[in-house]
């Protein structure tokens, strides 16, 4: 029979039978045996002589799996530094992760992500310049108590950083246009163009009588649209929106997107950025 015994273990499963069924003293035990008086007293005691399993009874992640599936989301979708992200996690969602620890987290996709866009103090040495925005569209299913269904727009300028988002019960194409021409009055920087990449819902640029098209027309807006992305696949989260963020409790979800664009743009100074905010960085280089 084969017998597996703990790599520092100091008896086998027959000394600590003799030393269950034996009579003498725990020092006479540990004399003769060569082991010490713990060990004696521990194998005394018990009821069998098998090593017990060293794994620990409840295995306790940082992060579930919607968590992390979230976190990953963000990282892929916005192209998030590790830096960055670890304040959306900590300090956005209300959660408590070390950076060596969210990086154990995180699928390597991104890096294998092209034409990542240089931000802050590299991209002002390249001569890049805060005028472009990024916009994006997710449908989001939450569970009904936290509002069912969301439609989630967000424009991202990639030097600064710089993020505006808002959750709607509904969209379209006209509401894009209001909600990006309100956003354009309270931009720090000169936004000269725009990316899209949902061609249903933002038009592409031979759809010359989409709303959008004929906004940034008016405008002198150029609008790029990436034809090739799917983006209307919607991001479904099966528990608590406070369960997922804690920091949410109390909060729907455009509450908690609010709070966060404006604490990351205004009060999270980052290094890459010359020790500024996204806000103050886009005014800075307007």
């Amino acid at each position: 029979m084969e017998i597996k015994l703990h790599a520092n273990a100091t008896t086998t499963p027959r000394i600590r039978k003799y030393i269950q069924q034996s009579d003498k003293s725990d020092r006479q035990l540990a004399k003769e045996l060569s082991i010490s008086v713990a060990t004696v007293r521990r194998w005394r005691y018990r009821e069998n002589v098998a090593d017990r399993n060293t794994a620990p009874l409840a295995s306790r992640k940082v992060l579930n799996p919607q968590q992390s599936a979230l976190i990953n989301w963000l990282r892929q979708t916005l192209s998030i530094p590790l830096d960055e992200l670890l304040l959306m996690v900590n300090l956005g969602m209300g959660l408590s992760v070390s950076r060596a620890g969210l990086d154990r987290y995180l699928t390597r996709v991104i890096d294998k992500c092209p034409g990542k866009t240089l931000r802050g103090k590299k991209a002002s040495k390249a001569g890049l310049r805060p005028t472009h925005l990024r916009l994006h569209y997710q449908r989001i299913n939450l569970l009904p108590d936290d509002g069912g269904e969301w439609h989630l727009l967000w424009a991202l300028e990639p030097v600064s950083g710089w993020v505006m988002a808002q959750a709607f019960a509904g969209v379209s194409a006209h509401l894009v246009v209001s909600w990006l021409s309100q956003l354009l009055d309270d931009a720090p920087c000169d936004i000269q163009s725009i990316e899209t990449e949902n061609k249903k819902l933002f038009g592409y640029q031979d759809a010359k009588e989409q709303p959008l098209q004929l906004w940034a027309d008016r405008n002198a807006l150029k609008i790029h649209c990436d034809e090739s992305a799917d983006s209307d696949v919607a991001l479904r989260m099966d528990i608590r929106l406070s369960t997922l963020a804690p920091s949410a409790e109390g909060h729907d979800l455009n509450q908690v997107i609010a709070h966060f664009c404006q604490h990351y743009n205004h009060h999270w100074r980052q290094k890459k950025l010359g020790n500024l905010s996204p806000y103050d960085y886009a005014q800075a280089h307007r």
